[in-house]
Formats: structure tokens, C-alpha cells, sequence
């Protein structure tokens, strides 16, 4: 008999809580969020940031059956709206959602079970197109020796110079780089695919370090180069294929304000995407100068960036202050792009170029 009655006060509590949450209203918050967190990665994808958010509303609401947040966006853009929405569809579509673009006000709605939990409204504008044509040239690997940037600096164009940390005249560079108005960056060391094979040098940040100990490293290194504007990496071959590391490191370059220059010392790097999910000012090389010393071999690499200069506006290059004729091929290539009034920019007059 008791285990009969033992038997029935379960599962009157059973009922009890089963009653009690049917009559609790369903969540789709959290649905809200993830919705609204994959919008955002698409909308980055497209090179649509925060600069781009005009509005941006969370509503709670409630009824008798549901809770939910409300998600309200006004974007400005001068994408492409179609492929904004095809793409938001396609990476939304394990939600079990339905959606809908009004192309009117071109407003879009997502939707759950006939609840509305994110509106994306986009407002179209038209980009100022620059006739400018801007090659940017970073020359590397200063801080060797005491002398190394004379000729460069007689060249009468504006270069941006990149120094190693932690070098002979590593602070001697900045501090004289800063006296004479001219733009340089830190030349940060990152482990390449060879390591320890090939050896990055004692400033350089590793796989296998700690968010602390790469921290460490890096303001470190920027105290020794003080005043720099950037970051370009320094071989980095296998660490700027790691997204988690570089989101470490990128995050310090964040919290400095200052930009990042992604070298491409590897077709597989994840550096510059990952800025620009990051909202950091960003570049990526696009043309190693000299990859032999040799002025023949460097004239054909200049004229390559020119090409894609004509081509898309801009080009970015790297060289490197030990190439003994480096300064020779610049002295013979500027008149050719002056020519074709093509602009020599520092990485920060044409970031601030593309602002206007």
C-alpha cells in the first residue's frame, strides 16, 4: 500500500512540473542570437562593419506562448543587396527559418513559426569613386646596421619602413624615422612552417605561447620600435595560418589602434581576414620586390604591381632594405609610375585615401 501511495505523489509531481512548463512561454532568445551572430559573419564577409550600422535595436517581447528578442539592424551598403540575402539564406538554412525581403524598403525579415525575431534594413548608397592609382611599397628588415636607410630615404618618395625589435638599432631607427616625419612599422617575428629548422630570432611569438607569454612578447617588442603606426609580420608562415593565435595577436593590435599589414608569406594565411572580421584597419602584400637580387628581376616585379595598380586602383609590395639593388630598380621604376601618375603612398595615407 505505501509503495502504491509513494507511487501516485510521484507522479502527481511528474504531472505537476509537466503542467508547469507547458504553461511556460517558449524561449527564442538565444535563437535570436545565433541568428544575428551568422548575419554579422556574412555581413563582415561582404566588408560590412560596425561603420556601416546605422541602427541597432534589441526588443524583448512576450506573449502568452513564446519570448523572444527582437533584433533590429539599418545597414548602409553599396553591395549588392541580392547577394547579401542569398548568402544570409544559405547560412541560415539549418535554422528551420523562413525569411522574406521587402523590395520596397528593402527590408528583410527572419522569422520563426510566424514570429519575427531580426530585421535587417539596408539603405544603398554609392561609394566616391578616386581616380587616385597609389603603390605602396614597405621595405623590411631594418636594424642591422646603423646606415642601411640613407639611400632610401634619398630616393624622395614616401616608403613605409618596417623595423625587426630588439635589434642593434632598433631603437636608434625609430627614434630617427620619428625626427624625420617618416612612417614605419614593427617588423614582428612569427614561427614559420621550418621551425626550429629556420629560426625567427628571439623576438619572434610561437604556436605554441600562451595569450600571456604572446602579450608579453609583443608589447615587448613594440617598446623597442616606439612610435610605430603598424605591425607587418616577419616570416610567420606557419603562425598566420592559425586563426586562434592570430586572433590573440590581432587583439593587441586592436587594443593599440594600430593597423596591420598581412605579409603573405603563405598562400594558406588567415591574417587579413581575420583583421578585417576584427575591424582593424588592414592590407595584405601582394608582390614580394625581390625575391632575387638581381635589378632586371625587380623592374619585372614592379611592373607586375603597376599592372595590378592600372587594374584595381592600388598595389601593395615588399622589399627588403639588404637587396643591394633594391634601390637601384625604385630609382629606375618611379619615373614609369609618375609617368602614369600613379601615387607612392605610406600605408597610412592610403588607408585614410580610401576614407574620403
Amino acid at each position: 500500500m505505501k509503495k502504491f501511495w509513494r507511487f501516485l505523489v510521484i507522479l502527481i509531481i511528474i504531472i505537476g512540473i509537466t503542467l508547469y512548463l507547458r504553461q511556460q512561454p517558449e524561449n527564442f532568445s538565444t535563437l535570436s542570437n545565433q541568428i544575428d551572430i551568422q548575419c554579422n559573419k556574412i555581413l563582415t564577409s561582404f566588408g560590412i562593419g560596425d561603420e556601416n550600422v546605422i541602427q541597432y535595436l534589441r526588443i524583448e517581447r512576450k506573449s502568452k506562448t513564446v519570448k523572444w528578442i527582437e533584433i533590429v539592424k539599418q545597414i548602409k551598403t553599396d553591395k549588392n543587396i541580392n547577394d547579401i540575402i542569398r548568402e544570409i539564406r544559405i547560412g541560415l538554412a539549418e535554422y528551420g527559418l523562413n525569411t522574406n525581403f521587402n523590395d520596397k524598403n528593402n527590408s528583410f525579415l527572419i522569422s520563426k513559426d510566424g514570429i519575427v525575431l531580426n530585421k535587417i534594413f539596408f539603405l544603398k548608397y554609392k561609394k566616391k569613386t578616386s581616380k587616385l592609382k597609389a603603390a605602396i611599397i614597405i621595405i623590411d628588415d631594418i636594424g642591422y646596421k646603423k646606415d642601411e636607410l640613407s639611400d632610401f630615404l634619398s630616393l624622395g618618395i614616401p616608403l613605409t619602413y618596417s623595423i625587426l625589435p630588439g635589434e642593434q638599432y632598433s631603437s636608434f631607427f625609430a627614434k630617427d624615422l620619428t625626427r624625420l616625419n617618416q612612417e614605419f612599422f614593427m617588423h614582428q617575428p612569427m614561427e614559420p612552417e621550418n621551425f626550429p629548422k629556420v629560426n625567427p630570432g628571439k623576438a619572434a611569438i610561437l604556436l605554441n605561447m600562451s595569450k600571456d607569454n604572446i602579450e608579453k612578447h609583443v608589447l615587448k617588442n613594440l617598446k623597442s620600435v616606439d612610435g610605430a603606426s603598424g605591425i607587418n609580420n616577419h616570416m610567420g608562415s606557419a603562425f598566420t595560418q592559425n586563426k586562434q593565435q592570430m586572433e590573440t595577436f590581432l587583439q593587441i593590435v586592436k587594443q593599440k589602434g594600430i593597423i596591420f599589414v598581412d605579409s603573405h608569406t603563405s598562400s594558406a594565411t588567415v591574417a587579413y581576414k581575420t583583421a578585417l572580421s576584427m575591424h582593424i584597419p588592414s592590407l595584405q602584400n601582394e608582390v614580394f620586390i625581390d625575391g632575387e637580387d638581381d635589378v632586371d628581376y625587380m623592374l619585372k616585379q614592379l611592373r607586375f604591381l603597376k599592372i595590378l595598380i592600372k587594374k584595381y586602383g592600388s598595389g601593395i609590395a615588399i622589399g627588403h632594405v639588404n637587396r643591394k639593388n633594391l634601390v637601384k630598380a625604385l630609382a629606375e621604376i618611379i619615373p614609369e609610375f609618375q609617368k602614369e601618375n600613379i601615387s607612392f603612398l605610406t600605408v597610412s595615407q592610403y588607408l585614410e585615401s580610401i576614407k574620403k
